[in-house]
Formats: structure tokens, C-alpha cells, sequence
């Protein structure tokens, strides 16, 4: 046997089969390598498409449509007048304007809001069950409308007034802005 292993060694027997195996580990490797390939190739795909279809939807709002609900919301409520803006709200009530949402705040994130208001109490109404009314209906109506969870309500009582006094004040409020006069004219 060491004789026929030393011909084969001389012939190039072994040589030659030695090169065939390479050969052939080689085809294997490559296969192996170009499957591999395929199947990264095809999970990158498909990975890409999964992305594709992972696009999220979201509905948002302004925090002023919140303000807007909020403030519509206070006006229903038995013993509220009216909210108090600030200075800007004033001033574009001089000139006729009227601003729905002035007395209102409102901090909206992605689930969630938060609410201010400012109102004027009608004389006679007991504050704590205004403002128990308040968070009942600012909370029912912005969630109703929006799906956001309303976490906090906060009322500020600015004013006290009977509805005579309010409505008064009004009248003279508005008397005043269409009273305006440019002064003597220069004819």
C-alpha cells in the first residue's frame, strides 16, 4: 500500500484529486456565500417594505381649536358671564372685535391637554360648583370632540358681577366704540 500511495504521490494522482476537492469546496463555498446573499437581500427587502408600511397616522390640533372648544364649553355653564381676556383681547374689543377664546389657555400634546380660563362669576352662583361644572363640561366636550384626555382644569375667578351690572357694562362698553369721534372737522 506505502508503494501504491508513493505512485499515486509520483504520478500526481493525489494531486489531481486533492484539486478536485478544492474544487468542489470551493463550488460550495461560493453557493453557500451567494445564498447567503440572496437571503440578507431578501430580509433587507422585506425590511424595507415592513418600514414602508409602518408609517403612522396622527391627528393633531392647534392649541387654539382646544382654546376654541374649551371657551364654547365655559359658555354653557350656569353662572359664568363671560371670560376675561387679557390686554390684547381688550383692545380688540374696542374696535368691535369679539375674541371666543380670550380667557383661555391651553398646553395640547399628542394625548393629552391642559386648560386655563379666566371667567367673570355671576353674583348669587357658588364658585366651587361653577368650577366642578367647568372641569365636567371642558373635559367632556374637548374629549368628545378631539380624543385627547384633558389631565388638569384651572379657573381663575377674575370678576364678580350681577348679570344687570354685566350687561350694563357691556352696553356702555360697546356706546363707547361706536361713539368715537375724529374730533372737529377742518372744514
Amino acid at each position: 500500500m506505502a508503494s501504491e500511495a508513493k505512485y499515486n504521490e509520483l504520478a500526481g494522482i493525489n494531486k489531481k484529486e486533492q484539486e478536485k476537492r478544492e474544487k468542489a469546496q470551493k463550488r460550495e463555498e461560493f453557493k453557500e456565500n451567494l445564498q447567503e446573499d440572496f437571503r440578507d437581500t431578501r430580509d433587507d427587502i422585506k425590511n424595507a417594505a415592513e418600514k414602508e408600511e409602518k408609517h403612522e397616522s396622527k391627528l393633531t390640533f392647534e392649541d387654539s381649536v382646544i382654546e376654541k372648544i374649551a371657551a364654547i364649553a365655559c359658555h354653557e355653564v350656569p353662572g359664568v358671564l363671560d371670560m376675561k381676556g387679557g390686554f390684547f383681547s381688550g383692545i380688540s374689543e374696542q374696535f368691535g372685535g369679539y375674541n371666543l377664546t380670550k380667557g383661555i389657555s391651553a398646553d395640547v400634546g399628542e394625548e393629552e391637554a391642559a386648560i386655563d380660563a379666566s371667567i367673570i362669576l355671576e353674583y348669587g352662583h357658588s364658585a366651587p360648583k361653577v368650577f366642578e361644572e367647568l372641569k365636567r363640561n371642558i373635559t367632556q366636550s374637548v374629549g368628545q370632540m378631539t380624543g385627547l384626555k384633558v389631565v388638569e382644569v384651572n379657573v381663575r375667578v377674575d370678576d364678580v358681577m350681577t348679570r344687570k351690572e354685566f350687561q350694563l357694562k357691556n352696553r356702555d362698553d360697546r356706546n363707547d366704540g361706536q361713539g368715537y369721534n375724529q374730533g372737529p372737522s377742518l372744514r
